[in-house]
């Protein structure tokens, strides 16, 4: 048997990715990734020492896997894919989060899909489901959100079967359908009030998030996961809440509605840990409140950006609350706010010369930070 390295090229024509090639002879052979990928062409020091040092790697790995092979340790399987039904092995070999849901749905696409043995599920026949999906969208007969989810998990579960050499690789796509986009809704004060009105206990966990998301700007789904020993106390006013790798100031009026402390790996809010099951529960307390049917979880976010830069005007202090990249990343999710009116309220340009000044562009954040705008960017 042979063991060579193979390469195929990436769509932008730029790069290699590496595999491993074992050969019997020219009709029988088998093929796994290496995990490690290559310039075709360096154009630099740094690229060349890249491939350098991907060129050792795959030494190395070669190197092992004739020793493993020769010593026993591991043996090279050319068995043909298994008859098996795509049903069984996705219930059976799949490590995905509601499956059977994801499962059903897909069948529902496609009846066909159940008599459908694993290893003939190609990217023709799955092309299919997904244009079917998409009609089912367009006719608005499913929802988009939910079938770009599902969609999503089922070919996440075919890349898992496809590992295990059940069934070829899913060359698809994401479901893309053209549709008016979802203009977002301001929670009024009076709205909080309504919310405030539900005593119902199995709604305290999704309210209390969504008012904090309002005051913080930290997404729901991010409160839904953070624990008693993310909170630090920092002044008897204020405290820190850590949301994955940066902290958010809260005060103390935002702390109180957390409740009494608990134990430090205790969740600090009660909810369903499913997104979707999270969804259904806040669609039941908005019609609990006789609140806009339409109001959905992420509106909470969009209410802290607009009323923190109305107060502000000032586009990097919502861009840092909001743990955004850049502010053009902000700024393509909320087009009416710009840098200049930052410095207009400030003073620091007029506001009738704004054309005449060119803006240097200026690294905005040091290590997670916002920096000053004075002091660090001008």
């Amino acid at each position: 048997m042979q063991i060579q390295i193979w390469k195929r090229r990436t769509k932008d024509n730029t790069k290699y990715n590496l595999y491993l090639r074992y050969r019997i002879n020219q009709n029988k052979a088998k093929v796994e990734s290496m995990r490690l990928w290559e310039w075709i062409n360096p154009s630099n020091k740094i690229q060349e020492e890249h491939n350098d040092s991907v060129k050792k790697a795959s030494e190395e790995i070669i190197r092992r896997v004739k020793d493993d092979i020769e010593n026993d340790r591991v043996s090279i399987s050319f068995e043909n894919k298994k008859n098996t039904y795509l049903k069984d092995d996705f219930l059976s070999h799949t490590k995905i989060k509601n499956k059977e849901a994801i499962y059903k749905f897909i069948s529902v696409q496609d009846t066909e899909i159940n008599n459908k043995l694993t290893s003939d599920i190609n990217s023709e026949y799955l092309a299919s489901i997904k244009k079917t999906i998409e009609n089912n969208i367009k006719e608005k007969t499913i929802k988009n959100t939910t079938a770009s989810k599902y969609w999503s998990d089922f070919k996440k579960g075919l890349k898992q079967l496809n590992k295990k050499n059940l069934c070829d690789y899913p060359k698809l796509g994401s479901i893309k359908v053209n549709q008016k986009k979802r203009r977002p809704i301001t929670i009024s004060s009076k709205d909080i009030e309504a919310l405030n009105s539900i005593s119902k206990k199995k709604f305290k966990g999704i309210k209390d998030m969504f008012i904090i998301s309002t005051r913080t700007g930290i997404k729901v789904g991010q409160l839904s996961e953070v624990k008693w020993g993310d909170l630090k106390k920092e002044s008897e006013e204020n405290f820190t809440l850590k949301i994955k790798k940066r902290n958010v100031k809260i005060n103390n009026e935002t702390r109180n509605i957390m409740g009494k402390r608990g134990d430090e790996d205790i969740q600090i809010f009660k909810s369903p840990e499913n997104e979707s099951s999270r969804s259904k529960l806040f669609s039941k307390m908005i019609e609990e409140a006789k609140l806009n049917k339409d109001i959905k979880m992420a509106d909470a976010v969009h209410t802290f950006a607009n009323n923190l830069y109305r107060k502000t005007k000032n586009i990097y202090l919502v861009s840092a609350y909001l743990g955004d990249k850049s502010i053009d990343h902000t700024k393509k999710k909320y087009k009416n706010m710009n840098e200049e009116d930052y410095l207009i309220k400030n003073e620091i340009i007029a506001s009738n010369k704004i054309q005449e000044r060119k803006f240097i562009n200026k690294i905005l954040f040091k290590k997670g930070n916002l920096l000053s705008y004075k002091k660090d960017t001008l």
